[in-house]
């Protein structure tokens, strides 16, 4: 009554299965991949910042020395040497002692908000500045950004493709265990087998112990079949005898000594087929697992006597 809604949910359950899986992998690529996106963005911005650093510490050095050298116009000199040649123009201010502010540079186009400074007081107590402009390491860091935004984006395409293919992939000898249990449960043949990968990992170890354990179940079918087989032709001639002695005792005369050999060849063939039935049971629960032993030592003439006593009447 209830096969045909599990018969729906089963697959369902399944593909909901390799989702979760897929999402997992997917989300914990993503993650780690983002991290270190983030750590290289980060690296990258302290290398830039350092490296701009490093720029104003040697001009600085080099434009203090060369003001020690000649004053203000050897300093000037230098300032407009290196800017028409240097790709990259340098802020450069000198305030003397007197408070008075020289600015060497073009100061057209300089954003104070984007200008990064270093100073250094000389000897005499002339103060020389050096700035360079934030703006080219902010627009490379930008375009690092978009860049990293589209790697980003790609790790997270390639996450859940690769995610899918290789949750089907790990959950393909699943999904041939469960289609070779739904083929055994609707057909009751254990004859089918689950094809083994070969790689040695714990799901090809699963498969194999599940090939196993049906090769052990259709032994044990094997085996319950031919006993059956056995203990149905057995019981038929104890049955027959028994058919045919209360079929003579009925057909004869009213008699209690006519009626005697029946029910005493009765009671022998009853208790055959107790012995028989007996032993059927204890071969099926051995066969099982299920018995339980008790060994304690026995007088081996007991059990002699017991099928002699059984059989001599009629020997």
């Amino acid at each position: 009554m209830f096969s045909g809604p599990d018969r729906h949910r089963r697959p369902v359950f399944s593909r909901a299965f390799g989702l979760r899986i897929a999402l997992w992998y997917a989300t914990l690529f993503v993650i780690g991949s983002a991290v270190i996106v983030l750590l290289t963005y980060y690296l990258t911005a302290i290398s830039l910042a350092q490296r701009d650093h490093q720029i104003l510490q040697s001009k600085l050095g080099e434009y203090a020395a060369a003001y020690a050298r000649g004053g203000i116009n050897v300093l000037a000199g230098t300032v407009r040497a290196e800017q028409q040649a240097a790709p990259e123009r340098l802020f450069v201010r000198v305030v003397d002692r007197g408070v008075e502010a020289l600015v060497l540079s073009s100061p057209n186009g300089w954003d104070p908000s984007l200008l990064e400074t270093a100073s250094v007081r000389l000897a005499d107590g002339t103060l020389v500045q050096v700035g360079k402009s934030t703006e080219p390491r902010e627009d490379l860091l930008a375009r690092f950004r978009a860049a990293l935004g589209i790697v980003t984006l790609l790790i997270v395409v390639t996450a859940l493709t690769g995610g899918w293919l290789v949750t089907q992939s790990a959950m393909s000898p699943i999904r041939q265990l469960t289609r070779a249990v739904r083929r055994i449960i609707r057909t009751g043949q254990t004859d089918t087998r689950v094809p083994g990968s070969g790689s040695g990992d714990a799901l090809d170890e699963l498969t194999t112990l599940f090939n196993m354990m049906l090769d052990r179940i259709e032994r044990l079918v094997t085996a319950m079949h031919g006993a059956l087989d056995n203990v149905s032709h057995d019981l038929r001639t104890p049955l027959t005898r028994l058919r045919g002695a209360a079929e003579m005792a009925l057909a004869a005369a009213p008699d209690l000594d006519r009626y005697r050999d029946p029910l005493l060849h009765n009671i022998e063939e009853a208790a055959r087929v107790h012995v028989m039935l007996t032993r059927v049971k204890n071969i099926s629960e051995a066969q099982s697992g299920t018995m339980q032993l008790e060994r304690e030592p026995v007088r081996l003439a007991e059990i002699v006597d017991s099928p002699v006593e059984l059989h001599q009447h009629l020997a």
